[in-house]
Formats: C-alpha cells, structure tokens, sequence
C-alpha cells in the first residue's frame, strides 16, 4: 500500500507562503501572458484567433435566440398563432440554425486543425530550445522538471487561452444582456442573482490555489511514470527487459508511482468536491429567489407567460455567465503561470556564448586546460580536480585510466558542452568562451561511447543532410569499414536506422554502429579529432586495426583517444592517465613502461589476460 503525506494545514500554509513568493518572482503578470499566447498561437495558426471570436459570437447569439424562442413559442400557443409572432418566431429560429453553424464550423476546426497547428508551434519551440541550450541544462533533473512543466504548460497555453477568452468575450456580452432584460423586471434580479455567483469566484479561486500550490508533491512521481513508459518502449533496453525478466521491475516501479500519484489525485477530488459543493449550494440559493420572484409576478398576472418563460431563462443564464466570467478571471492566474512554466524553459540562462564571438583559428588547433576543475550539478565533489595539460598542435593524445576517473567529462569539457566550475580551457590562448558556441563546435568529429541512430537513412545519419555529397559519403564510410555492409543493403546509403520508427528501415550491431559513427566523424573532417572508447564493442584485434587506421585520418589533426585497452593507444604521442579527476601520470608508452609507475601495473595486468588466452588456446582448452 502506497502512502503519501496528506496535505494538510501545515503543509498548506507553507505552499501558500511559497505560491505568494513565486507569482512575485514571476517576471510576467496576466495580460503580458495573454498577449504572449496568443501572439504565438496567431502565428501558429491565425485561424484559431480568427475561430475564437467566431465561436463566441456565434455561442452568444444562440443562447440568446434559445431564450427568445421559448418566449415566442409560448406567445404563439396562447395568440393562437398569430402571423406577426410567427414570422418573429421563425426569424428566430432560423437565426439559430446559422448561429448553431457557424458555432460547429469554428468548434470543428480548432478542435481538428487549429490547436495541432498552434501546438506543434509552441513544441517546436521547446524542442529548439532543447536540442540548443547548453548541454549540461539537459541533464539537470531540475531543468528536467522545468521540461515538464513547460510541456504542461503549453497544452494550457494553447488549449485554455483561446477557450478562456472566447469565454469571456461571451460571458461578458451574456452579462450585460440578461441584466438588462431582468432589468425589465425588476433591478434587484441582478444583483440578487450575481452576488452569489460572484461569491462562488472566491471559493473557486481558493480551490484552483490549492491545487497549483500541491504541484510540486506530485512532479516526481509523474517523472517516474514518464521514464518507465518511455523505458518499457525503447527498443535499446528490450533485450535486457526480456533476457534479465525486468518486466516485473518495471511493471512494480509504474504501479508504485501511479499509486503514489492516485493518492494526490484523491486528495485534489476531496477538495475540489467540497468547494464545488459549497458553490452550487450558494449559487442556487440566489437563483432560487429570483425564479420565486418571477414565479410569484405571473401568478398575481403582472407578466405574462411568455415573458415569465423570458425571465426564468434570464435568470439561468445571468447567473451561469457571471459564475463562467468570474471563473474565468481565477483561471487566467492559473493560465498565466503554466505560461511563465514555458517562458522560464523557454528563457533559460546558457552559460555559452551565443553572441559575435573571435574568429575561428585556420590550420592545426592548440587546446590548453588550465587549472580546470568540473562539478557536476547536486554531485559532493567534482569529477574534474584542477586538472592542467596541452593538446598540442597535431598531436595525438590518449586519455586512459579506470572507469570513472573523469575521461568522457574531460572530452566534453574540451569540445564545449560542459563548462568548467573552475579554471579555464584555451584554444590557441584564447579562451574558448570568447568564442561563438556554434562555431567553437565546428572544430570538433566526435565519437562518444553511447552512440543512439537517428531515425532517418544511413547516408542522413552520416552527413546530418538530406542533400549530400555521395562520393564524399562513400569514401568515409569505406575508410570506417563500413561500407561492405552499407552496399549489400537493398538501398544502400538510403536505408532508414531504426525499425520502430520505419517498416523498411534495419539495425546495425554495435560493431557496425561504431564504424558508422567514424564515418559521421571523417565527414565532417574537423581540425579536432574526438574519440571516446569508439571500438567498444570491436574485438582488440579489430580495435588495434582501426587505431592504426585513425592515424591515417588523424593527418594535420590534434586527435584524442580514450580507451580502456592500453595497447591500442601505443601509437600516440603523448598518453595520460587520469585518475580521480586528476592527471597521475604522463609521457610516452615507453616512458611510461620505463617509470614503472600504475601504467605499466595497469598495463601488464592487461597483458596477462591476453597471454593466458593465447596459452588457453594453444592448450585446445
């Protein structure tokens, strides 16, 4: 059984504190909001606004001639239908028609088109600000949070906005309009009728309060529940789902946060079923009044039939209109802040430089780490400690060491996604943040050791392009020993990667997929060469083939290779071992070997597995 910490009084007056605190952070008030909105759901699709304003109008009208018709109709059965009434009647009538029209026309299309066209528009701005901000925003579970409530916030944004004030243009036209015509009656229906429907605003907005201000309790169940749907699909981890029986485990961990969430859930419909009690209780209390009055005005023959029909109707809709227009102020606070939840993600600091930065270096790049130290985000000490070292011009580099000691942070801290907690990284003495981010990338071939395929053809893959140098793809998937496989496909370089995505498409092995990462990095043959375990999944045979190969791509190139099998990194001319984030030592294979230092412990340890498989298999074990 899964148990939460109930809401309570406690908890609520601290959330209270906390939400009075943020709408004052909150560097946007309600109109700017608005006005944002729907400045973007215009340029999404101008019809939408267009279709707002039509449904309003049109929704107005009907509920009006609704009203009249009943009146008439009436008036018509006791005049014995008199032609003068029943022209007006079915005047009437006919105007409904068109009203109900025209109303369906503007539901239909923004309900079908509209909103997708206005939606995709705010998702395209979240998924460029994705894929551009800095890299380390990405892995913040705090940036997380804010995606997801940027994702939230823009089905409010896009869907409540335009309904709220479609609502509003109508309630505020209803408003005015059955005043008047209770006015007829008597003054005193108005208020008599509004008061509590106003009041209900009130009860209305402490509800909505109470349920923005729990948000936050629920955002980590709700991201568990997102990982495992995502996780159970994602076809990287179906073999270890089916072979390792972690279906269970997935099947567990999603019932324990959807029970998690379900009690938040529960505590938000005891809520919001007292308040909503509590507000038709009010409000028909003041329309009770009111049809008691009309009642009693037909009965002593003041009014007549048609006109009680007229005012009875006239009270239910005053009263539903002002309720719907003071419910729609609450909910513009509400709107507003999901549309501050897109403009903070939207508006996230990066710490890069995304202005006119220094002039590229031509030629051969120098690649200088001065006293850089790195700490991840909510980590007890950094990965990186005041690490210093030169990748020279046209050197070749290798980084080794065990698992963990910081060697993937250190590349990512050199191609710039990472930027250092302390010290600086110079390229060609200049420090790389004076430098435009975009441009400082382009120096960069990477290859990394998590290597995830676009869902696009492999000649798409390799080139980032839909219109590409065919010769020039061929000959880098030929030098990353590639090709054989690309060209026995039926396509060839114009077969789609992963199959979940195309019927027609195929998946590479792990092999294959490495040496098609090669080939995206000898495509965009970049002065800096960046290779990060990128023959994991070869055997050291197949690896120390490759490596002897890079030295030919790696021509007039600074190049670094990090790998965990020392002999294949012999070429290099420089190899240093990091260890606790921290260089433990440096020099050549042989210098290294001559110092008898961890190196050399750590290389012939390594040695000593591949002897005893050869002896193993001179043996015939």
């Amino acid at each position: 059984m899964v148990k939460v910490a109930k809401y309570g009084g406690a908890k609520k007056k601290e959330n209270d504190k906390k939400y009075r605190e943020q709408l004052k952070k909150n560097k946007y008030g309600i109109i700017e909001n608005l006005i944002y909105a729907m400045k973007h759901i215009w340029q999404g699709d101008k019809k939408v606004v267009i279709c707002c304003f039509g449904f309003a109008l049109s929704t107005f009208f009907l509920n009006l001639t609704d009203t009249y018709i009943n009146k008439y109709v009436v008036d018509l059965a006791l005049s014995g239908l008199d032609r003068k009434i029943l022209i007006i009647c079915a005047g009437v009538i006919l105007g409904k028609f068109i009203c109900i029209y025209l109303q369906g026309v503007s539901e239909r299309y923004n309900s079908n088109v509209g909103h997708a066209k206005s939606s995709m528009h705010f998702h395209n701005m979240l998924m460029e600000k994705c894929m551009t901000t800095d890299y380390e925003n990405n892995e913040s579970s705090e940036n997380s949070d804010k995606l997801n409530k940027a994702i939230n916030g823009v089905y409010v944004a896009n869907y409540n906005t335009p309904i709220n004030l479609r609502g509003s243009i109508r309630h505020i036209a209803e408003f005015f309009t059955y005043s008047a015509i209770l006015s007829g009656l008597s003054i005193w229906l108005v208020p008599i009728v509004a008061i509590p429907a106003g009041l209900c605003f009130f009860i209305n907005r402490r509800k909505m309060n109470w349920i923005w201000n729990m948000a936050d309790n629920w955002q980590n169940s709700e991201r568990q529940l997102n990982y495992i749907k995502n996780a159970a699909g994602d076809v990287s981890r179906a073999k270890d789902v089916r072979l390792f029986s972690l279906e269970n485990l997935l099947n567990k961990g999603f019932i324990r946060a959807f029970k998690e969430r379900m009690e938040w859930y529960r505590q938000q419909d005891a809520w919001e079923f007292g308040h909503d009690t509590l507000s038709v209780v009010i409000m028909s209390l003041g329309n009770f009044a009111a049809y008691a009055y009309a009642i009693y005005m037909v009965a002593a023959g003041n009014i007549s039939p048609g006109d009680f029909v007229l005012y009875f109707n006239s009270i239910m809709r005053l009263s539903g209109a002002t309720s719907d227009w003071f419910n729609n102020f609450s909910g513009y606070q509400w709107i507003s802040n999901n549309i501050c939840y897109v403009r903070d993600y939207l508006e996230m600091e990066d710490r890069t430089n995304r202005g006119e930065g220094q002039p590229l270096p031509g030629g051969e790049c120098e690649i200088e780490f001065k006293n850089v130290s790195y700490k991840y985000s909510g980590a007890d000490e950094a990965t990186i400690k005041n690490l210093s070292f030169t990748l020279r011009k046209g050197e070749k580099l290798a980084l080794v060491g065990h698992n963990g000691a910081g060697k993937t942070t250190l590349v990512k801290l050199m191609c710039g996604l990472y930027n250092p907690t302390e010290g600086e990284i110079l390229l060609n003495g200049v420090p790389v943040n004076e430098y435009n981010r975009e441009e400082y990338f382009k120096l960069f071939s990477t290859v990394f050791q998590d290597i995830s395929p676009f869902a696009a053809t492999i000649g798409e893959n390799v080139t980032g392009q839909t219109d590409y140098d065919k010769e020039k793809l061929f000959d880098c998937l030929k030098k990353a020993g590639i090709w054989d496989k690309v060209n026995s496909l039926e396509k060839g370089a114009d077969t789609h990667l992963v199959r979940g995505v195309y019927i027609d498409s195929v998946d590479l092995s792990g092999g294959e997929m490495q040496k098609l990462a090669l080939a995206k990095a000898l495509n965009k043959n970049a002065p800096v060469l960046l290779l990060d375990e990128p023959t994991a999944a070869l055997d050291a045979i197949a690896e120390q083939e490759m490596y002897l190969n890079y030295t030919k791509f790696a021509e007039g190139k600074s190049c670094v290779f990090i790998s965990h099998r020392l002999a294949s990194t012999r070429f290099c001319d420089r190899i240093i071992l990091v260890e606790n984030g921290q260089v433990a030592e440096c020099g050549t294979h042989s210098e290294l070997m001559e110092k008898g230092g961890k190196y050399a412990e750590l290389f012939a340890l390594q040695s000593s597995y591949y002897n005893d498989e050869k002896l193993a298999e001179e043996a015939g074990i």
